[in-house]
């Protein structure tokens, strides 16, 4: 039986279930309240602010029903020190700073997985699946904008798709302040759906025709899912540092 173990940020764990899948699947474990220790570790600083203090047992719950409901995932649970692991997906953090390209494909270098057709399926074939999921009636457009990576200018592609009546089509999943601070920065006006889970957020995702967003997690679920995006590129690196850069995927679109 192999044993996975993450110790998060949850979008990097979500990519490393691409390789999960890849290999098989079994068991998987969180280790908990690592991030701030990982910083310091790998990179020589604390982790950024809006990282610190993650991954704990609330994030465990947060993920739990969601990761039940990967059918490769044959159990969930948070890292006892006397589990023997098989598959550190931790081994993908001294790849990924200054590596081209997305954090798939970065475990799949840290797994010596070399073939590129077996890598192109791995990143452009959906990963991740939901017993059920939403829709909103009236409403195909699924937005989270995060306050990390949010870049300095906004695009003139929001005002585009306003005109297009995309506000009208559009609903915000992701935090209070996330939602106002979107609603403030474009001028939409569009519904705040409300999720309690990680499985709450994919479902929606999933029941859309249509998902727009940041780096984050709600990105990083929509790429699993097999949705077609349109990701905003953070403006501090050349597009293809992006850690959601899926240049060769069917459905990804970048502003």
């Amino acid at each position: 039986m192999k044993k996975f173990k993450h110790s998060g940020a949850i979008g990097d764990l979500i990519y490393g279930l691409a390789l999960t899948k890849h290999l098989g699947g079994g068991e998987f474990y969180l280790h908990l309240n690592q991030i701030d220790w990982i910083g310091q570790h790998y990179y020589g600083s604390k982790p950024n602010p809006f990282h610190q203090g993650r991954l704990t047992e609330r994030d465990f719950e947060f993920m739990y029903s969601f990761m039940n409901a990967q059918n490769y995932i044959t159990k969930f649970d948070i890292l006892d020190p006397t589990t023997e692991i098989t598959h550190n997906l931790d081994r993908f953090r001294p790849l990924f700073v200054g590596h081209p390209g997305n954090y798939v494909d970065i475990y799949a270098v840290a797994f010596g997985i070399k073939d590129p057709e077996t890598r192109t399926q791995m990143r452009n074939t959906a990963w991740l699946s939901v017993p059920k999921p939403r829709k909103v009636e009236g409403r195909s457009i699924v937005i989270n904008r995060t306050a990390r990576w949010t870049p300095r200018l906004l695009s003139p592609q929001w005002d585009q798709w306003r005109s297009q009546g995309f506000e009208q089509q559009a609903i915000f999943v992701g935090l209070a302040e996330e939602y106002e601070s979107f609603c403030r920065s474009t001028g939409w006006r569009i519904p705040h759906q409300k999720t309690e889970t990680m499985l709450d957020v994919a479902e929606y995702i999933a029941g859309s025709k249509l998902f727009i967003g940041n780096q984050s997690m709600a990105l990083s679920l929509a790429i699993g899912l097999g949705a077609e995006f349109w990701c905003e590129l953070r403006d501090d690196l050349p597009q293809e540092r992006n850690e959601c850069w899926f240049k060769d995927h069917p459905k990804s679109h970048y502003f």
